[in-house]
């Protein structure tokens, strides 16, 4: 009952999800969502009907998605019907699972071992699938809402404003088109601080001194030697040599050209006491002529379109560093940037909002920067983005979570700043899949069964289930909110995809201990062919490529069943999403190089170089030593399965198999340090643990 209960309405939340999101119907009004929803729940129920044989238990089903859809469109009053319905109908499913899961876990255990593995196994499909809603729970937000949160700005307010910034080993032919476009700015009242933060060459930061003398007094520039606390520990030096007249701080990164209407755009929020930091878009340039460069573009445009809108609902966005203005009392009230943090931006903006103060997002690109031209820097930024999102948890956990320590934070604030950094696990989560999906093949292949919990036949069906709504979810998302195709909705999930063990790897580390190196990836030899460099940048992912697929080859041969069969293709799935880390490391390798993109290429931007970055060798190596000791205590566990015996028996009736639905890759869909991982990374489902046949 209960498994029937979880096909129905994952069949339900697959039917609304391609309904609400044909044509953006996912917007429409409630005399034509309502109907439309209903259509689709008595569809569904109508095929179930023919399956089950069992109209009074449809029509049970189909009253307890409607009762479902109503409270959820009454709680949120401003999601239409069928967004309603589509989240509505998503949780009950994923309620349904866990509860089918729970009980078969528990009505079958055989000794402690399996009960222990069991249990683990249902906390990680508890964990993939909170993930799972809290994605599509941004999706709705955003995408079934007429219109975005708004804030009235007085236009002729007008406070003296600084614009930093901040700079490392800088070429100036892009660091002098950030400073001729701010020289551009269409604001009385300013001055631009450029700070060179450790430079080792001097001649580079000596370039950019002379540029900032010849573009005027509005430009000062100061270099940091030897400066402790990286960017943030530079920039909070550099708002210390600030006039006091100054009352607002701007921050943009040394490759961004900025619009001159940008101040005079936005200040004018400032004029509400109560608004202490003001975000718009991070957005890019120079990237419509090449495919990688097209998805990694619109990767980047997920956050900023529809995870920052859900969150603006509710006065929860973070504050993303540069395109971002903050007022300095506000800064100083909570004692500058922690400098302890990698992400030091979306931390301090936490910190803001606990005291009570406002953050405002404004939806519309004010400024366009450079993406990272090389895989390598763009793992080393993901790389910082997950890790200071894992500190922001470790050093706020007890603000988050524990009553009484939120301050001013709302219950709202909390979740969404507590979700927005879990959901950088999502990608630890899919690895812990993928070693129990390569457990099984191993098992299996050895005629051995794995003492943890399994499932019977059609329960097998789920995770492709999960797994295809998930994925579809969020392309479409990404399409409908950004307007791109469907080639670069793609490719932009496979570069989440490819950005999975680095995420992992961030995780892992932030975990163990809170200060951490940052990555470090094997140089590239001078005249390496792309296909060699692309390997060699992706190391780790290849190898969990090609082990995935050979262990899902060897599990067909040894064991031929219907199960193995359906384990396969998930496994190749996970297999499939770490190969996306070589194909985007030989993309990267073909980019056209323009004059531009060369001199960029080897910035530290684009490198993702960072003054004092040190190297952690224990990482990896601890990483593997841990997973072989897993490996081989799990077989050592594992008891020999006797040979299936011959039958007559339809296949989806005699096999059993072990389930979980799993996150898939989650690369930070966001260009910010804070940004929340891919929303790809708890839809997806796979099966783990051992397949046989039953007998």
């Amino acid at each position: 009952m209960l498994l029937h209960a979880a096909f129905f309405f994952g069949a339900l939340s697959a039917a609304t999800t391609v309904g609400s999101f044909f044509g953006g119907a996912i917007r429409a009004r409630i005399w034509i969502g309502l109907p439309v929803g209903v259509i689709l729940i008595a569809l569904v129920a109508w095929n179930a009907t023919i399956i089950s044989q069992d109209r009074d238990f449809e029509l049970l089903l189909s009253g307890i998605a409607f009762f479902a859809t109503a409270i959820a469109r009454l709680a949120m009053r401003r999601w239409s019907w069928l967004g309603s319905q589509l989240f509505a109908t998503a949780t009950l499913a994923s309620f349904g699972y866990l509860l089918y899961a729970g009980s078969i876990t528990y009505a079958v255990a055989q000794d402690v071992v399996y009960l222990v593995a069991s249990s683990l196994l249902l906390v990680l499909e508890l964990a993939a699938l909170s993930l799972s809603l809290s994605y599509l729970f941004e999706i709705v937000d955003t995408l079934s809402r007429r219109s975005d949160a708004t804030h009235a700005g007085d236009p002729n307010h007008r406070p003296r404003v600084a614009v930093q910034v901040p700079a490392y080993n800088e070429p100036l032919e892009v660091v002098g088109e950030t400073l001729n476009a701010l020289a551009a700015l269409d604001y009385p009242d300013l001055i631009v601080q450029v700070v060179d933060n450790n430079t080792p060459d001097a001649a580079t930061w000596q370039a950019l001194k002379s540029l900032c003398e010849k573009l005027g007094p509005r430009f000062q520039f100061m270099h940091l030697e030897n400066w402790p606390g990286f960017k943030a520990g530079a920039l909070n030096e550099a708002t210390r040599r600030l006039p006091k007249e100054v009352e607002i701080i701007a921050v943009v990164d040394s490759d961004y050209v900025v619009r001159p209407d940008w101040l005079r755009s936005v200040v004018g929020h400032f004029a509400d006491p109560e608004v202490a930091f003001v975000q718009t878009p991070q957005n890019y340039r120079d990237w419509e002529d090449d495919q990688y460069l097209r998805g990694l573009y619109y990767s980047y445009r997920y956050f900023f379109d529809i995870t920052m809108p859900s969150r603006a609902h509710r006065n929860a966005i973070i504050f993303a560093g540069t395109m971002g203005l903050i007022r300095r009392s506000a800064l100083e009230e909570i004692g500058g940037w922690n400098t302890d943090v990698v992400t030091e931006d979306a931390e301090a903006s936490l910190r803001i909002l606990a005291r009570g103060h406002a953050g405002v997002y404004i939806n519309r690109a004010y400024g366009h920067g450079l993406m990272p031209l090389s895989f390598d820097g763009l793992k080393k930024q993901r790389f910082r983005w997950a890790l200071g999102g894992v500190q922001i948890l470790r050093l706020h956990w007890r603000r988050l979570v524990l009553p009484g320590h939120g301050e001013r934070l709302t219950v709202a604030q909390r979740v969404h700043y507590l979700l927005g950094n879990v959901q950088w696990f999502g990608d630890a989560l899919m690895f812990c899949f993928t070693v129990l999906l390569l457990l099984t093949a191993l098992s299996t292949a050895m005629h051995h069964q794995l003492p943890i919990r399994r499932m019977t036949g059609v329960a097998l069906g789920l995770p492709v289930a999960f797994l295809a709504t998930g994925l579809l979810r969020a392309v479409w998302a990404m399409k409908l909110r950004t307007r791109c195709t469907w080639r670069d909705a793609i490719a932009g999930l496979q570069v989440w995809f490819a950005l999975s063990w680095v995420v992992t790897l961030a995780c892992l580390r932030g975990l163990v201990r809170f200060h951490t190196t940052f990555l470090r990836t094997p140089k590239v030899k001078e005249g390496e062919k792309s296909a060699i460099s692309a390997v060699r940048s992706a190391q780790v992912e290849t190898l969990l490529a090609a082990t995935g697929l050979a262990a899902a080859v060897v599990m067909v041969v040894r064991a031929p069943s219907f199960a193995t069969g359906a384990l396969a293709v998930l496994l190749i799935f996970q297999a499939a999403i770490y190969a996306n880390a070589p194909w985007a490391g030989a993309s990267s390798e073909g980019i056209h190089l323009t004059p531009l993109r060369r001199a960029y290429r080897f910035s530290a931007q684009s490198t993702g170089g960072r003054p004092g970055i040190g190297a952690d060798t224990l990482a990896i190596p601890a990483a593997v030593a841990i997973v072989a000791l897993v490996l081989m205590l799990l077989i050592s566990l594992a008891a020999p399965a006797p040979p299936p015996e011959p039958t007559t028996s339809a296949p989806g009736e005699q096999i059993a198999a072990p389930l979980h639905p799993s996150p898939s890759a989650s690369a930070s869909p966001s260009p910010s340090p804070s940004a929340s991982a891919s929303p790809v990374s708890s839809p997806s489902a796979a099966p783990s643990a051992s397949a046989s046949p039953k007998h």
